[in-house]
């Protein structure tokens, strides 16, 4: 295990809350009982495994909950048992404030030929390479147009640009284009527009792709491929101008197309698309949805879950030395704070590090000081929350549920509403540090006015 942190410095760095923990890391903390005994990572391994046929699963959680450490677990689980796993994260390649089904499959044809041809040393039919690419020119430019695009990522490779000597013109191509969905708005648009009417022609190309590299996976004894698209959970919910959200335009509208692939595929999802008016669409087109709850530090017929608690605490200890760096009562205070939310709960940690008096270092961080790093997050989350939503929170604490409505959907997106698994049913319950805000207080006031609780 990597020495723990003893200094302000070394926590703070340690706890970093955006960094997931790759597969065998010491500092993981096995959290299974916890959150109800879902051990989401074998549940997909045997579905993945077991099956006959192609798999299209979904996993979601309250971001920061843990779901990418799940994924990296999974991706080794899969390797031990002789798959082949592309693992990436869709906003390295895109947009998540605007992402289509088309930006992502172009993103998946990109990361297939790449991943394949870097980590498996397989290089894909020369032929088929250039059947691909010609569709893509066809499709996307005009004959001169395509001609400067040729000449422009020719030029770049002599120059060393981007990718290096020896690369497909494809993988140049695929480059070029997924990097303009990203980063330009009116070339984003003109790319779907002539993607969209022959999108079933791209995934036909892509599935082409994927049972010519299983031919070579299989010549090396490889199960089949995998593909596990992880932080999809970040696209902003929105509202489109069909009527639509964002998140059901991608899974429900498009969701056929998303797991057309020929090949096992897990996509991340946005834990407020379960509980939408679409989560009966949802899970008829996939019908294998993991969530990893929050860690459960309280019940819901009221009193603190110790388990669960004990467990937030082992995730600090696992990173530094709290002898040295927090009181106990401190150390307390973070792990209730956070909700058993662990991105939560590492925030807090680095904030109260911010916080702590140069000036009394080494003394350990105490209770004063923990209560301004919780203030900074209460700060955070007042900025999140509309007005109207605080009679809502306000029923969802006293009666620990949630409806399947739009303003409901949106307190799961931003995390000021929890979901915890003690044992069957789900129930929810607000966020401790949203709980502190005056409005909420004035509110659930009125409402145990309301409902004779006073």
């Amino acid at each position: 295990m990597p020495e723990l942190a003893r200094s302000l410095r070394d926590a703070y760095n340690t706890a970093d809350p955006a960094a997931p923990l790759p597969s065998g890391d010491p500092r993981y903390v096995d959290c299974t009982d916890v959150r109800g005994n879902r051990d989401v990572v074998q549940r997909m391994f045997n579905i993945i495994t077991w099956s006959d046929s192609d798999t299209a699963q979904l996993l979601t959680d309250h971001r920061g909950c843990g779901k990418s450490t799940e994924l990296l677990r999974l991706k080794a689980r899969l390797e031990e048992a002789s798959y082949a796993v592309i693992y990436f994260e869709a906003d390295e390649d895109l947009d998540v404030n605007d992402i289509t089904y088309s930006d992502l499959l172009l993103a998946v044809i990109r990361r297939i030929e790449s991943e394949l041809r870097q980590n498996y040393e397989i290089e894909l039919d020369p032929e088929l390479l250039e059947n691909v690419q010609h569709w893509f020119a066809e499709v996307l430019y005009t004959k001169d147009d395509w001609r400067r695009v040729q000449r422009e990522l020719n030029a770049e490779a002599e120059l060393g640009v981007g990718l290096p000597a020896g690369v497909p013109l494809l993988a140049r191509l695929l480059a070029r284009v997924t990097g303009q969905i990203k980063t330009g708005h009116d070339v984003r648009e003109e790319i779907r527009r002539k993607l969209d009417p022959q999108i079933s022609l791209l995934i036909e190309n892509i599935n082409l792709t994927i049972l010519r590299a299983a031919e070579q996976l299989h010549r090396q004894d490889s199960q089949g491929l995998v593909l596990l698209i992880d932080n999809l959970d970040r696209v902003t919910l929105r509202e489109l101008k069909t009527g639509r959200t964002s998140h059901e335009a991608l899974y429900i509208d498009h969701g056929e197309q998303l797991r057309a692939l020929k090949c096992h595929v897990a996509y991340t999802v946005p834990i407020s698309m379960v509980y939408s008016p679409m989560a009966s669409q949802l899970k008829a087109i996939f019908p294998h949805c993991a969530v990893v709850p929050m860690v459960k530090i309280a019940r819901p017929e009221g009193g603190e879950h110790s388990e669960g608690l004990a467990r937030l605490k082992e995730m600090l200890a696992r990173r530094m030395d709290l002898e040295v760096l927090f009181t106990d009562q401190a150390v307390d205070d973070l792990c209730r704070t956070s909700g058993g939310h662990p991105r939560d709960l590492l925030r807090l940690a680095t904030y109260a590090c911010i916080h702590a008096p140069r000036d009394r270092w080494p003394q350990p961080i105490d209770l004063e000081t923990t209560k301004r790093a919780e203030a900074e997050l209460v700060e955070e989350y007042s900025r999140l929350i509309p007005e109207d939503h605080y009679p809502k929170l306000a029923r969802v604490h006293l009666r620990h549920r949630v409806e399947n409505d739009a303003d409901h959907q949106m307190m799961l997106y931003n995390l000021s509403v929890l979901e915890y698994l003690n044992g069957p049913p789900p129930w929810h319950d607000v966020h401790p540090a949203v709980r502190r805000l005056p409005k909420f207080q004035e509110a659930l006031e009125r409402e145990r006015q309301a409902v004779g609780q006073a």
